[in-house]
Parts: C-alpha cells; sequence; structure tokens
C-alpha cells in the first residue's frame, strides 16, 4: 500500500500556517521591486531590483516568496525539510534524497543575491532572510529587519491569497512581476511604464511588461480605469497618453498615507 505524500497545495499551506499571521498577508519592501538611487551627476532615479534578477529563476522566486510569508520574527529564519520546500516550491514532488539537491541549486541562486542565509541547524539548513534589496558587503549580507514604513523605508503587502487562488500556478513571471510592481506602487490607481526606458526601471523589458499586464489583465487581477497624460520627454510633445490600472481585491489594499487621505477627501466631498 502506498503511503501518502503531502500535495503542494497542503505543503503551502502548512507553511501559511506556520507563520501564524494574523492578517494573512506578509511585508516586501519596495526595494525588492525598483532601487532608489542616485545617477553619476547625483540626480536621484530608480532602477532595477533584486526581483529582475529572479526573471529567468521562477522557482527561486517562490520559495523566496514563502520564505519570507512564513518568517515573523527572531532571526527571521525557518527550519524545514527539504522535501517540504521542494513540494511547497512545485519543484520536486517524490519524498527522496533528490529533493534536497533540487531545493540547494535555488537557495544557492538566492543566497547569491544576497536575499537569504544558509545557516546548518542540526540536521537540517535553516533559512534567514535578509534584506530585500540583496547584495552583500564584505561578504556579508545586509541583516533583516521590519520594515517601518518611513518614506526612505516603504514597503507593501502581499496577501496569502497569492496562493489560495491558485495564483503561484496561473501566472507566469512576467504575471507575478507585474503583479508585485502593480502593489508596490501603493495607489487606488496607477500607471505601468510600457515603453522601453520605463520598462527597465524594473529591470524588464516592454514586451515582458506586456505580456506581464496581459495575464492579469487576463485573470481580472488587474483593470484599466482610465487614461492619463504623463511627462515623456522622449516625444514630440514631452507628454503622452498612458492607461490606468487598478488592482482587484484583495490585492488593491497597499494604499499610502496620502493615497488613504486623498480617498477620504473625495468621500466627503460627494453630496448626501
Amino acid at each position: 500500500m502506498a503511503e501518502r505524500v503531502m500535495s503542494r497545495e497542503e505543503s503551502i499551506e502548512y507553511l501559511l500556517r506556520r507563520s501564524q499571521r494574523r492578517y494573512e498577508e506578509f511585508p516586501i519592501r519596495q526595494e525588492f521591486v525598483r532601487t532608489r538611487f542616485r545617477t553619476e551627476y547625483g540626480e536621484p532615479t530608480f532602477g532595477p531590483g533584486p526581483l529582475s534578477k529572479l526573471l529567468r529563476a521562477p522557482l527561486a522566486l517562490e520559495l523566496l516568496l514563502l520564505v519570507y510569508a512564513v518568517t515573523t520574527g527572531g532571526d527571521f529564519g525557518v527550519t524545514e525539510r527539504s522535501q517540504l520546500w521542494a513540494r511547497a516550491a512545485g519543484i520536486y514532488m517524490r519524498p527522496d534524497k533528490g529533493a534536497s539537491v533540487a531545493v540547494s541549486r535555488q537557495w544557492q541562486h538566492l543566497e547569491k543575491l544576497g536575499l537569504i542565509d544558509r545557516v546548518q541547524h542540526r540536521r537540517y539548513k535553516r533559512i534567514v532572510k535578509r534584506r530585500e534589496c540583496g547584495g552583500r558587503i564584505g561578504g556579508l549580507a545586509r541583516p533583516y529587519t521590519v520594515p517601518s514604513g518611513a518614506a526612505n523605508d516603504v514597503y507593501f503587502r502581499v496577501p496569502f491569497a497569492y496562493w489560495r487562488e491558485g495564483l503561484h500556478e496561473k501566472l507566469g513571471m512576467p504575471g507575478k512581476a507585474v503583479l508585485l510592481a502593480a502593489m508596490s506602487r501603493r495607489k487606488e490607481t496607477f500607471t505601468l511604464p510600457q515603453d522601453t526606458r520605463g520598462a527597465m526601471t524594473l529591470g524588464l523589458n516592454r514586451h515582458t511588461m506586456a505580456r506581464g499586464i496581459g495575464e492579469l489583465l487576463d485573470l481580472q487581477l488587474l483593470v484599466k480605469s482610465g487614461t492619463d497624460e504623463v511627462e515623456n520627454a522622449l516625444t514630440p510633445r514631452g507628454f503622452q497618453w498612458v492607461h490606468t490600472y487598478q488592482l482587484a481585491p484583495p490585492f488593491n489594499g497597499n494604499l499610502s498615507n496620502s493615497e488613504r487621505e486623498r480617498q477620504t477627501a473625495e468621500q466627503l466631498r460627494q453630496p448626501g
């Protein structure tokens, strides 16, 4: 008689329950999607964050999101069997030692980016979350701290619905990247850069951005809300018309304080 093995869904649900997050969502700093820096002339601008380096590593991204979800305090680490991680990320479903090899390759990629560290913990490896900006200084990854929400420490929240609604399987990497980028906007209505230079600030090309938007529209996670005129110095008149979008619930809850104040003011202006 064959022994039962946890399915991918059961493995994910085990990890989500293990987190004991009260509101069933987890924070990610905006710098994971795009990083603010200064040019050689001292001008402030944005460039791609570590997410852009995971576009060709979808299994590593799935593992990282699970680590972000489950680690909540202490050393921000988690210790589980390789077989559990392999099933949850959809890497390897058999309950044998092959899972260790398959998962180790993905951990190694994340470790090189400075997004995690692996620490020996008895018989297993403990996965310790590091700062979302990634990178290493003197060989050491930046330690993780709970984001404060200050102007230089902006974050957004990803709901567990990402897994419970099956988006980890329904979305391709373009869709996942654009979903994270859209949530990081922290506005009710926003634009998504679809020109070459704009898309490159997220580490995407314009074709990937267009495919990602298409995936989200098809699943009704993203809806077109209108058009807006934005600056674009590369056009003859310096402006261009672009689509504006809104995220569907529960992915539309990442609003800045100024955006919430704007909504409240609009409601107060409405008659009756």
